[in-house]
């Protein structure tokens, strides 16, 4: 099962950003099973992703990717009782305004991919500073090839008995994907004194080939909302959104609508609000 927690939160600093990131890792072990914490220190690809993105109100989204992660990282999250929390180094204290869970299966995911008419069009909001790394040196830029091998090593990893990865089916993806708008900007991503080179923004891709090819990569995009792309996606890099439709010349630049928007009964939603926060 694939979830994801977004929380309102609202600082007594100026400072709060995404470059805090790698602090709400840091929170976020403190609320889980020390036990399982512990595993997930000494796992590669790492069954949940968390980033934090928004504007004056900042939203810190924690997605899991197993029923396990669900089970050990998000219901302790949900509990009633983590309503605040001190990111100590900083010295800033953190309320939480509100929690909104959505969770969608694998099995609705995979009848999305059989069943749901798919446009040619998907568009893609990169929320957090992502990057990749091969041969030791860091991509700064969306590639196609790099997001789809992306995203498909992470739904192997988490996935069982299915592996995604195909050489052969990679390459045709990425020979049949093409960026069609963008709005994007360079950034970079603070960790320990390391400055990563990223991307942030809006494009909108077009998937050209066989039908199956462009649901294929739709799947691929509807798993990113949850797993995030690139490097690093559990202390806060490559948050993404995927959008149906293209980017146009409005003011949010997307004409499409997210799909973390969608009310269907594909979508469990639980939300509880607290005092305390001037947000709404």
């Amino acid at each position: 099962m694939l979830a994801e927690l977004t929380m309102e939160l609202e600082a007594d600093s100026a400072e709060f950003g995404y470059y805090q990131s790698s602090n709400l890792q840091g929170i976020l072990m403190e609320q889980i099973d020390t036990g399982y914490a512990g595993r997930l220190h000494e796992q590669g690809r790492k069954p949940y992703s968390q980033h934090l993105a928004g504007g004056k109100v900042k939203q810190w989204s924690v997605s899991t990717l197993t029923e396990e992660a669900y089970q050990n990282i998000i219901l302790p999250l949900l509990d009633g009782q983590f309503r605040e929390f001190d990111i100590e180094k900083k010295q800033m204290h953190v309320n939480i305004c509100k929690k909104e869970l959505k969770t969608l299966s694998y099995q609705e995911l995979m009848n999305e991919f059989y069943e749901k008419p798919c446009s040619r069009h998907i568009s893609m909001e990169i929320v957090t500073p992502a990057s990749f790394k091969s041969h030791g040196r860091y991509i700064n830029f969306p590639d196609m090839h790099y997001i789809y091998q992306s995203l498909m090593n992470k739904y192997s990893a988490v996935s069982e008995g299915m592996d995604m990865y195909d050489e052969e089916t990679l390459g045709q993806l990425a020979e049949a994907t093409s960026i069609v708008q963008y709005q994007l900007r360079s950034a970079a991503f603070f960790l320990e004194g390391v400055k990563i080179p990223s991307f942030l923004g809006k494009m909108c891709i077009r998937v050209n080939g066989t039908e199956t090819m462009a649901r294929y990569a739709r799947l691929l995009m509807r798993f990113g909302d949850y797993s995030g792309i690139g490097i690093k996606t559990a202390i806060g890099m490559g948050g993404m959104k995927q959008y149906d439709g293209c980017m146009d010349r409005s003011r949010d630049g997307i004409t499409g609508r997210s799909r973390g928007a969608d009310r269907s009964s594909s979508y469990r939603k639980h939300a509880e609000a607290y005092t305390g926060c001037t947000a709404p």
